[in-house]
């Protein structure tokens, strides 16, 4: 009976563990850092109309505004700084208060609904201790869409998602917005209320010094509604210029100003061909006279034929001359490319200058070693010195003491004896006296 007893309990109190174990991690997973899978990642996907939403191509079509207070605005390109899982990303920095963002506007098409969400939005801040947040309070995060296309962020036009103050979640799946369009372009809001310490000196309490960090990224916005057409995203056209610089027309027109030279040059060797012309003519009415006085009318037929050879291959040749002073034009294409080498130039600068110090690290380091070696022999010879040294000086102090103690006559028993032995005839020599 004994035994079915102890039995039932021990089940009783592992039934008792294991819907605590159970209890336990149903609360984990329900008040724990939240990390929404509901939220897709439009900036990530093949429908996102939004340019540079993962910050790929830095500042690009972004831009800050500011309610209240200031803070910086900078791209992370990677490195420990960049808290993000895929960097680039979105920095602002504070050091003080601050109510403001990023926008961005995008061409659409009106009428139809879009559809824009962050997935990434974290931040280092004070206000993250509990102490302090539930004091003062935390900062405010949240996105929105501007139907209308305008760029004021106190606009009553702006549609804005859920005003995020929780501390206790990275991606709080919260932040994302639905409008339909009411133009051809709408705008899209990134807003950050950081005015904690505003209230927490409103309530008294110092603040010590510190930074409030944002790291952004993957703000996706996708067209969800409508029968027109969707906008095309707008991340092709601005290649284009930049693709297309403006050097061919500049190559066109030296081409034009280089014509006339050519032209004069045609005037100037046309004149002497018609002297040429006329001189053979005279030669062929000389022949000519010549060969009918001869008779010889085949050789009256040949030499013209001869003759108009030799004005067909001088012209051509002027005209090859002609044709050879049209190539300076090209040369005025270099022109235009020195922009990307001297950016390239400017790139490879920044590698180049790390290898200066490398040789002076490599002739630097034999010095410590050889000095390392010296101090710590002299270290050894001091320390044996100091203490032979010490050792010296005790001993003289001991043989000193002993000296000294064997001229007061310590340790003398002859001496002592014959001390003892004049007190007992000193006290013979009373006591006969006293007898007496």
């Amino acid at each position: 009976m004994r035994i079915k007893q102890i039995l039932w309990s021990n089940k009783k109190r592992l039934g008792s563990l294991g819907l605590i174990g159970l209890l336990a991690l149903l609360w984990l997973g329900l008040s724990g850092p939240a990390v929404s899978a509901q939220l897709p990642d439009v900036c990530q996907s093949g429908e996102n109309i939004l340019p540079n939403c993962d910050f790929s191509g830095g500042k690009g079509n972004w831009q800050v505004f500011t309610e209240d207070g200031g803070a910086s605005f900078d791209i992370l390109q990677g490195g420990g700084e960049c808290h993000a899982p895929l960097c680039p990303a979105g920095y602002i920095v504070t050091e003080g208060h601050f109510v403001g963002g990023i926008y961005q506007q995008v061409p659409v098409t009106a009428g139809n609904t879009y559809y824009a969400n962050i997935i990434w939005l974290v931040f280092d801040s004070l206000s993250n201790d509990a102490g302090v947040n539930g004091t003062v309070g935390g900062i405010g995060r949240r996105i929105g869409i501007d139907p209308t296309g305008g760029t004021d962020s106190r606009s009553p036009n702006v549609v804005w998602s859920e005003d995020n103050w929780r501390n206790d979640c990275k991606i709080c799946g919260v932040e994302y917005v639905t409008a339909t369009a009411q133009a051809d372009v709408i705008t899209v809001f990134l807003r950050l209320d950081d005015t904690w310490r505003v209230r927490a000196a409103e309530k008294g309490y110092a603040i010590p010094p510190s930074k409030d960090k944002f790291w952004i990224d993957d703000i996706g916005l996708k067209q969800i509604d409508g029968s027109a057409a969707p906008a095309p995203q707008p991340t092709e056209p601005p290649p284009a210029p930049t693709d297309t610089p403006v050097p061919p027309p500049p190559t066109e027109a030296p081409a034009e100003t280089d014509e006339p030279p050519a032209v004069e040059t045609e005037e100037l060797e046309a004149a002497p061909a018609e002297n040429q012309v006329a001189a053979v003519t005279v030669q062929e009415d000389e022949s000519v006279e010549a060969l009918i006085s001869d008779g010889d009318q085949a050789a009256l037929v040949d030499q013209p034929e001869t003759v108009t050879e030799t004005l067909l291959v001088e012209p051509t040749i002027e005209l090859l001359v002609v044709e050879a002073t049209v190539p300076p034009p090209p040369t005025l294409t270099p022109t235009h490319t020195p922009p990307p080498t001297e950016t390239a130039v400017a790139r490879l600068a920044p590698e180049a200058t790390p290898v200066a110090p490398r040789p002076l690290a490599v002739d630097a380091e034999p010095e410590p070693a050889t000095s390392g070696l010296s101090l710590e022999t002299m270290g050894w010879v001091g320390t044996a010195a100091c203490v032979g040294g010490t050792f010296m000086v005790i001993m003289v102090i001991v043989f000193a003491g002993l000296a000294w103690l064997y001229r007061l006559g310590w340790g003398d028993a002859s001496r002592d004896d014959l001390s003892a032995d004049d007190e007992d005839d000193y006290l013979d020599d009373v006591d006969v006296e006293i007898v007496e």
